[in-house]
């Protein structure tokens, strides 16, 4: 395993981690100005802010700092500005740093006047290395300065905010830092303690809290394990709503179009029926008469049979009419849904003896035609489910327009729609389709 440079380095090379500014010149201070006070040199690589507050605090409680600027044994550099004189491409450039800084470090060392002639040195440009989020580069500008120590006697103190370890992979990258040091300050939590037992007790109180975290971290992970998985699983059910989304707007289509179909063929035959079928009928009538009128001629069996065949062929036509009516009443396409309510009413209760009463104003008039069809089999579809399945004994049927608006009212005394469990009828599901296929309910 390779010996770190600080362990055969002649430097001194610490790490201050702190979390209050206050704190970090007080200690500043006292670093720097005990080597001033001693006669020896000190240099300040930093911030104005903290150039600026350690030069204030300094200057009142060693009064020769005045001097020792004069001297050249004070020597205050801005951070940024030194930085960017050996930095390429964003790494320090060993040549170059040693132009700078191995410069800076022989000249202060020079005018040094104390016994041992030391040098005491601050910075934070690995700081602002790390607040940009270079970290390879603060690694190597640390191994630098341990590389300068091979030639030059400091004692260099490094300044790191503790606020900026906050990152979840930060713990590696510090203890890397840290084993480019000879020492490793803590912040002011920890160096404030008055004795031993109570940084042991501190040391112990971070293990507990580590350990938690450490569960906490472990739990975190269980819990977003299981927040992925229904995650997924919320996708799946998703997507499986969005299948039976488009399976059921397909079987709407497809009912729409049934019924549409429906329509469209009811009415081609009922017109079959009434201009085919029904005329042919009445011709038969009518050839029928004219045989009755000649049953003197015939024998009393062939007078008979004429007089079955004409009574047979008039219930016939009769009914013909009326299935043709049943599939599509003429009276809706030449009088209105009006008219054709009455006819339908009337029919429904005379076939099935329901009393059945229709309520439809003067002023309804006329509507669109697919309007028209749709109020109708409606009413007809709901009559059917009136006679088929309420048992009841009267039926009300009920229509009024307002403006924009057409309400049709189908009212029976029976025992109620099936329960919600049950799946529609088929019967409902077309009246319904019906309804929103025109914006309606």
């Amino acid at each position: 395993m390779p010996v770190p440079a600080h362990e055969h380095a002649t430097c001194l090379h610490d790490v201050q981690l702190y979390s209050d500014d206050a704190y970090l010149l007080d200690s500043l201070t006292t670093f720097v100005g005990r080597e001033i006070a001693k006669g020896n040199s000190a240099i300040v690589i930093a911030t104005k802010e903290h150039r600026d507050g350690l030069a204030e605090r300094s200057a009142r409680q060693y009064p020769d700092l005045s001097l020792a600027v004069e001297q050249g044994r004070y020597i205050a550099l801005d951070a940024a500005d030194t930085l960017s004189k050996f930095m390429v491409n964003g790494t320090p450039d060993p040549v170059l740093f040693s132009e700078v800084v191995g410069a800076t470090v022989s000249r202060a060392a020079a005018a040094a006047r104390g016994e041992h002639s030391r040098v005491a040195a601050y910075g934070e440009m690995v700081s602002l290395l790390w607040a940009e989020r270079e970290y390879e580069a603060v690694v190597r500008l640390e191994q630098l300065w341990n590389d300068l120590g091979e030639t030059h006697s400091f004692a260099l103190r490094c300044g790191y905010p503790l606020k900026g370890f906050d990152g979840k992979d930060h713990g590696d990258l510090l203890l890397k830092i840290c084993t480019e040091h000879s020492a490793v300050i803590p912040d002011e939590s920890f160096t404030k303690l008055a004795d031993e037992k109570e940084r042991l007790r501190t040391v112990a109180s971070l293990q507990q809290r580590e350990q938690a975290l450490a569960t906490e971290v472990a739990e975190f992970r269980t819990m977003s394990a299981q927040t992925i998985e229904i995650r997924n699983r919320n996708v799946e059910l998703v997507e499986e709503v969005k299948k039976r989304e488009t399976a059921e707007d397909e079987l709407r289509r497809f009912t729409r179009r049934l019924i549409a179909s429906r329509d469209t063929e009811q009415r081609r035959v009922a017109r079959e029926l009434h201009e085919n079928a029904v005329q042919l009928l009445a011709a038969l009538a009518m050839s029928l008469s004219v045989l009755h009128e000649e049953t003197d001629a015939l024998s009393p069996r062939g007078a008979d049979a004429v007089l079955r065949s004409t009574s047979l062929t008039q219930n016939v036509l009769q009914e013909v009419r009326k299935l043709s009516h049943v599939l599509h009443p003429p009276t809706l396409d030449e009088m209105g849904l009006a008219a054709a309510l009455r006819w339908f009413v009337e029919q429904f209760a005379e076939s099935s003896g329901i009393k059945a009463a229709l309520d439809v104003p003067k002023t309804v008039g006329r509507l669109p035609r697919n309007l028209e069809i749709a109020a109708f089999r409606i009413v007809e579809e709901s009559l059917k489910n009136v006679l088929r399945h309420s048992r009841s004994s009267r039926v009300a049927v009920r229509m009024t327009r307002s403006r924009g608006e057409v309400l049709v009212e189908v009212q029976d005394e029976g025992i109620g729609m099936p329960s919600q469990r049950d799946a529609p009828r088929l019967g409902i599901v077309g009246m319904r389709e019906r309804a929103t296929e025109l914006g309606g309910a």
